[in-house]
């Protein structure tokens, strides 16, 4: 057994993703390109192999935010889904392999790693995988689409119902953009981040995302207009039977006219009629905090999942300095 790199290029990398029901966009070797070729990141995919045939793969990221601190500071490897690994001796084993390869490969590069899970560990048997980390109790909501789209407008609450209707009623249109918009979808992102201080990602991933996985389907870009101006925007990625709802913005002057749950609402009705059978939300709050983006998500009345992020700190005294820096200057008004 051995660690290699595999090329983007490699189906064998396509099946032994596709291998797991759970699996999301970010082990695909598409979504693994889209942040080779943006500045802000670097990627290094993981494998083990037994006699050619993959047995556990990750998908550690390297994420390089833009402040005026020292990168060393800010930088951390994300992995954006659960560490895959067949459930047998050889797979066990190469999860171990990976697990310890990824903290080595960690040190004097980033703070901190953490696994942002797309399932959640078996604890009683993958404990071991995580035991240096601390367990953050990060929760998400997942709406089952195979109970249909009348199914689920039913479980909304009535106002949640009547904001939809309103919008849907008032002098705006929901639509996908044409490929020379990208970059007004981007700007309105971006405009949101500004609003909140919060350090945004490098924009170039955006145009690489769309680039990749939009001739494979992977990507869906919509918008709402009103009077031909663009007030909302929602990007969602879609990969084995989930849609994931990645990034989304609205201008508050226009909250009025709910574009936020008319674009939900659109993504559902879409990804039902295309044969999804999961929409995650793409990540809620951690358990017990109170924070608006969760608190409209749990409008949608999805199930309420927790499979929790592990974080392991590779410079304890460095992460508390940096991250009450850090902390700082994104509470400023």
């Amino acid at each position: 057994m051995k660690i290699e790199s595999l090329n983007y290029q490699n189906i064998e990398w396509q099946n032994f993703v596709l291998g797991f029901s759970k699996s999301n966009i970010f082990s695909s070797p598409e979504m693994n390109e889209v942040f080779n070729t943006s500045d802000g990141f670097e990627v290094n995919p993981l494998f083990v192999l037994q006699e050619k045939k993959i047995v556990a793969a990750m998908f550690p990221v390297l994420v390089k935010i833009k402040t005026h601190l020292p990168q060393s500071l800010t930088n951390r490897i994300i992995l954006y889904s659960t560490p895959l690994y067949e459930q047998n001796e050889y797979g066990f084993c190469g999860i171990n392999m990976l697990m310890s390869e990824l903290i080595n490969e960690a040190k004097g590069k980033a703070l901190f790693i953490e696994i942002r899970n797309s399932e959640k560990f078996d604890l009683k048997k993958d404990g071991s995988l995580v035991k240096d980390f601390k367990y953050l109790p990060y929760q998400n909501y997942l709406i089952d689409l195979k109970c249909g789209e009348e199914n689920i407008f039913s479980s909304l609450n009535s106002y949640t119902r009547n904001h939809i209707r309103k919008s849907e009623k008032a002098k705006c249109k929901v639509r996908e953009i044409n490929d020379n918009e990208l970059h007004n979808v981007v700007e309105l992102i971006e405009e949101l981040y500004k609003r909140k201080n919060i350090p945004f990602i490098d924009k170039s991933i955006f145009f690489n995302a769309y680039k990749i996985l939009k001739p494979k389907g992977y990507i869906r870009v919509i918008v709402m207009d009103l009077n031909s101006q663009i007030i909302a925007a929602r990007i969602s990625l879609n990969y084995n039977k989930t849609v994931y709802d990645w990034y989304a913005a609205s201008k508050p002057e226009f909250n009025n006219y709910y574009p936020n749950e008319a674009l939900v609402w659109n993504t559902i009705q879409w990804a039902c009629k295309n044969g999804y059978a999961i929409f995650d939300f793409g990540g809620g709050a951690l358990r017990g905090q109170d924070y608006g983006p969760a608190k409209f998500k749990e409008k949608f009345r999805g199930e309420l999942v927790e499979y929790g992020r592990y974080r392991y700190i590779l410079n304890k005294p460095i992460y508390f300095f940096g991250s009450r820096i850090y902390n700082l200057r994104s509470s400023k008004k």
